[in-house]
């Protein structure tokens, strides 16, 4: 029977002028000489050969040529070869361009799946260039001798911008709250960037977004009946949108009812809702409810812990009961953390920033924190964390596998601003530094050393640092920076030459900080001209600064260098004596902090911080030395300003610093376009002579807007500001629009 005959060859026998490598066509088949016939198998090589997109048609004949051998004849009907690839009504974007998107190759046979692909690519290209109603069809002629020409037939359409949209049927929201709450929006910038373009594949995405936004109000019978899409008379390029929609009336929570727990108590469970019965249904309250519960269970071991709503509405009363079903799986244990992927890293160094260890739940919540502390240490490119079955039916293996960055990074760098002028950097880095390790070239220890010079036309510095976060291997940050700066101010020169040391444990919590730390610095305040006051020039000359400091800081913030929520509060406290190597006695206590907060979807982000200081020699009929006092104004605190302008004068209306200061700043971005934002800001502040004196009354105030800019690729923000200052006590300052800019570049 065939069925139990061996397969003697495999011949293919193809037709249409090109032929394939047998090696090629034999590795997409599951049946090979020698092996067993199965018809079953074969069919499915068939079928396997036949998709890959080469053939018109593929079939198969089977010889019996002993009773317990056959052979397999493939005849293999090869597309013709493509000649050309032609594109056809593209106006706006020539050949050379579209030609990228192509992947099907002349010379080769015609390929079904690649011309479904490359029509797909030019659809996409036109998309984001804003032509989203680009119309692109693949026309296929024959040129003869088994070849064929593929002509992509492209109608670009206009490039649709929108101009207005409407809300028809809307008593409930603004019509600003539903335009925000959309991604098909009006932009005044679409003339330039493809922005504010009408997107029709986010159409049926914008019904959803809206009924989301009506479901918070408890809207449930809410609807889009249609979109219309309404072309200007007078200019085609642009559209009018407006969404007809269905309200009805909001709905009120009447029973609540728990299904399907029995590891907690519905008694335990209730408490965990953010919704009760009487109020007003709010979809966002409900999936936190279900999300609660969940975390409530995962933190247990139930890791696959299921928990929906299901809601039973009735139209009449608009009241809707709801039950939560829980569907609570089983518990699990951490048999074994794995770790794999790091050659250079050392494994201790991996483990203590994991928050889950062997014996613990298998709480998905302490692996994504694990996982997220993993990626935040900065020696990995990639961190994926996976839980997988152990011998134990109760337990599972968590394995953590890292891709590692280059222990040693080199910068190269520049920037310009309006308070530093110009200056270039270049720096070695290492986030994953062992000063105890030179056989393996100083990698793997977790510790962080950087080398960085600057060179510039106002400022020169040159600064090494070293960080080990675990010092005697508990959470203990060591911090230990040398430097030497030297900065060109208006009025005199400072360089500082010192060391620096702090140490920072967490305390309370894992967002709480102390750190205590000691510096000593020799300060030089030099060039100062025989024309500048007395009290100035008094300051000249070399100082040594031995002081001890205190900092506590509590941070919550969701990112240290993009934060959208969350608040960040430090308190300093800072003593120079004598006795500790100081020239001269004198003390420093600040508070500063700052407060995110993000709107629609974090579109919007608002920032107010506060800083407030003062510093006191022991006596205090005498002033601080001139290079610890206090200057605001300029880019960095009070825009409007000129740089350090907001300061006592001396008898030349030179400032000269204070010794106390207050700054206040609120800062509201948006979206532009892409890597750009813009920003509405407020700063306020002054700086007073005498230490904890202040006159609220003379206070200085900038406001303004500007541009948050960050280019891919290049690894510094560029700050574009224009600042009035709206209320001034600076002597002689001139009333007009400042720009304060901050343009920086490494590779």
């Amino acid at each position: 029977m065939l069925n139990a005959a061996t397969i003697e060859s495999i011949k293919f026998d193809q037709q249409g002028g090109y032929t394939f490598p047998e090696k090629m066509l034999l590795f997409n088949m599951q049946q090979k000489v020698g092996r067993i016939y199965n018809k079953n198998t074969l069919n499915d090589d068939i079928k396997r050969l036949y998709s890959l997109g080469f053939f018109d048609d593929v079939v198969s004949e089977v010889k019996d040529i002993h009773g317990d051998k056959v052979d397999i004849i493939v005849r293999v009907k090869v597309k013709p070869r493509v000649n050309k690839i032609i594109f056809k009504g593209n106006k706006k974007f020539p050949a050379k361009e579209l030609k990228p998107n192509v992947v099907l190759d002349v010379g080769m046979p015609l390929n079904d799946n690649k011309l479904r692909v490359s029509a797909n690519r030019l659809r996409a290209f036109y998309r984001n260039k804003g032509y989203n109603d680009a119309l692109i069809a693949p026309v296929l002629k024959s040129a003869g001798k088994g070849k064929i020409n593929i002509t992509f037939t492209i109608k670009e359409n206009l490039r649709l911008k929108i101009n207005n949209i409407t809300f028809s049927g809307v008593t409930v929201f603004s019509n600003w709250t539903l335009k925000n709450a959309i991604a098909n929006r009006h932009s005044y910038l679409s003339r330039f960037l493809e922005i504010g373009l009408l997107e029709r594949n986010e159409m049926e995405k914008d019904k959803a977004r809206l009924r989301k936004l009506f479901w918070s109000k408890g809207y449930l019978d809410f609807k889009v009946k249609d979109i219309k899409v309404t072309h200007e008379k007078d200019n085609p390029e642009y559209v009018d949108l407006d969404f007809d929609i269905y309200e009805g009336k909001p709905y009120k929570i009447g029973k609540i009812t728990i299904l399907g727990n029995k590891v907690f108590k519905t008694s335990e469970v209730m408490p965990l809702m953010r919704i009760r019965k009487g109020m007003t249904y709010d979809d966002d309250r409900v999936e936190a409810s279900t999300q609660m519960i969940k975390n409530a269970y995962e933190s247990l071991g139930y890791s696959n812990i299921a928990c929906r709503e299901v809601r039973l509405a009735d139209f009449k009363t608009h009241i809707v009961d709801m039950q939560i079903v829980i569907t609570e799986g089983r518990k699990f244990t951490i048999n074994r953390v794995v770790i794999s992927g790091n050659n250079i890293t050392k494994d201790k160094v991996i483990r203590r920033e994991l928050v889950i260890q062997p014996g613990d739940p298998l709480d998905k919540n302490r692996i994504k924190a694990s996982k997220e502390r993993l990626m935040g240490m900065g020696y990995f490119k990639k961190v994926e964390a996976v839980t997988v079955n152990s011998n134990d039916f109760n337990k599972k293996n968590v394995a953590f596998e890292v891709e590692e960055k280059p222990a040693y990074q080199f910068k190269v760098g520049g920037g310009v601003s309006s308070y530093y002028s110009l200056v270039g950097m270049g720096e070695i880095v290492s986030n994953n530094f062992d000063i105890t390790n030179p056989e393996n070239f100083f990698r793997g220890g977790g510790q962080r050393m950087r080398l960085q010079g600057m060179v510039g036309i106002e400022r020169n510095s040159l600064n090494f640092d070293f960080v080990e976060p675990w010092l005697f291997d508990i959470p203990l940050r060591l911090a230990i920076n040398g430097y030497w700066n030297t900065i060109v101010y208006p009025n005199w020169n400072e360089t500082r030459l010192g060391i620096r040391g702090t140490l920072t444990k967490k305390v309370f919590d894992d967002f709480t900080s102390a750190t205590v730390g000691y510096k000593f610095e020799n300060v030089n305040v030099s060039n100062i001209e025989r024309s500048k006051s007395a009290e100035l020039r008094s300051n000249q000359g070399r100082q040594y600064v031995g002081q001890v400091s205190m900092l506590i800081n509590r941070d919550t913030r969701d990112s240290m260098f993009n934060p959208t929520s969350g608040y960040n509060v430090n308190a300093t406290g800072a003593l120079a004596a004598q006795g500790i190597g100081s020239s001269t006695n004198f003390y420093r206590v600040e508070l500063k902090g700052s407060h995110y907060w993000s709107l629609l979807d974090k579109a919007l982000i608002f920032q107010a911080g506060a800083k407030i200081g003062t510093i006191s020699r022991f006596n205090r009929n005498k002033k601080a030395p001139l290079f610890e006092r206090y200057f605001l104004g300029g880019g960095e605190t009070i825009r409007g300003f000129p740089y350090r302008s907001i300061a006592p004068t001396d008898i030349n209306n030179d400032p000269v610093g204070g010794q106390t200061m207050l700054l206040l700043t609120a800062t509201m971005t948006h979206p532009i376009y892409k890597f750009v934002r813009g920003a509405i800001f407020v700063d306020a502040g002054g700086v007073w002579k005498n230490s904890f004196s202040m006159n609220m009354g003379s206070m200085n105030l900038g406001a303004g807007y500007g541009l948050r800019i960050k280019v891919p690729y290049l690894q510094a923000p560029i700050q574009l500001d224009l600042a009035y200052p709206i209320a001034s006590n600076v002597d002689g300052l001139s009333q007009k629009i400042r720009f304060h800019f901050n343009m920086g570049f490494t590779w």
